[in-house]
């Protein structure tokens, strides 16, 4: 990362600043965790750790530029140091992180590279295609599970999808292997935002999901099991935290709490998160590589 950054000819102040951001990144996040993913994958299929570097250097970036855009977008995360500077800076940043996320991507062999390069590109068209339906999602009434399921799935299950592929490439993984692999990325995507949407939906200091409507997992599920009088409770709180978020309070915070419990939104959240986590599971199970490169895995979705 830092010889990435030393031969980009960037200015001083803009190394400076993705150097803290990256850093920043890291205390939210387990350090390099994008980059780990990939060349764990890469291990697992028997690859070596040099080859699979700079495939893993352009997923952490790309991941991170990604991150930032995406906190743009929903105008929540303030706290985070890319919502603390003008819009056009962090923007700006943010393309430039991408840009050095492709650079990485040009120092791969040339025997990868082609591959690689299809994957990056297809995986960065449909997480940008999931964020677009997501988006237009906002002004629906309501959508099925079966939607939500199928934009999670391109728009976060596309990213850890794309990082399994890249390291299964680098790794020399047959084709099969490679197909598995992806697979097991889309279960482990989708795993995680599931986790991040229960968490987000009543975090509702820093995060904008409830006020804005955003049709993520609790909020899908809620408006497909509310009773009609239930729903209009859920209707009238939303309303509220929008409107008029100063009267939106300790009272009706516990009561959007108390809903979300009694319906059983956390339990169903719960009871898909470790479907998925077993659909994960039971790919590597079916994958042929090593004991140890099942474990390390496995490691992934414990």
């Amino acid at each position: 990362m830092k010889h990435l950054l030393s031969e980009s000819e960037l200015s001083i102040n803009v190394v400076t600043i993705i150097n803290n951001w990256l850093d920043y990144n890291y205390e939210i996040r387990k350090r390099f965790a994008w980059a780990q993913l990939t060349l764990t994958v890469c291990d697992s299929a028997g690859g070596n750790f040099e080859v699979g570097l700079q495939g893993a250097v352009a997923m952490e970036l790309y991941a991170l530029a990604a991150d930032i855009l995406d906190d743009i977008q929903d105008q929540d995360n303030n706290a985070l140091p890319w919502r603390k500077v003008p819009l056009g800076q962090a923007i700006n940043l943010a393309t430039c992180i991408l840009v050095l996320s492709y650079k990485a991507l040009s120092n791969i062999s040339s025997s990868h590279f082609e591959d690689v390069s299809n994957v990056f590109n297809q995986m960065g068209l449909q997480a940008c295609d999931g964020q677009f339906q997501e988006f237009s999602n906002d002004i629906k009434e309501s959508i099925s599970l079966k939607e939500y399921f199928s934009i999670i799935m391109k728009k976060s299950g596309s990213i850890t999808a794309g990082a399994c592929k890249i390291g299964a490439i680098l790794g020399n993984a047959d084709q099969t292997q490679i197909n598995q692999l992806e697979q097991f990325g889309i279960n482990l995507g989708v795993m995680s935002q599931i986790k991040n949407d229960l968490a987000d939906f009543l975090d509702l200091e820093t995060k904008n999901d409830f006020v804005s409507g955003r049709k993520t997992l609790p909020l899908v599920y809620l408006l497909e099991v509310l009773s009609k009088e239930k729903a209009e409770e859920l209707k009238s709180l939303s309303s509220l935290a929008k409107t008029s978020p100063d009267q939106f309070g300790s009272k009706e915070k516990e009561q959007l709490k108390k809903l979300v419990i009694n319906e059983g939104t956390i339990h169903y959240s719960l009871v898909m998160h470790e479907l998925y986590k077993q659909r994960a599971i039971e790919i590597i199970a079916g994958i042929s590589i090593t004991k140890k490169g099942k474990e390390k895995l496995i490691k992934l979705v414990r």
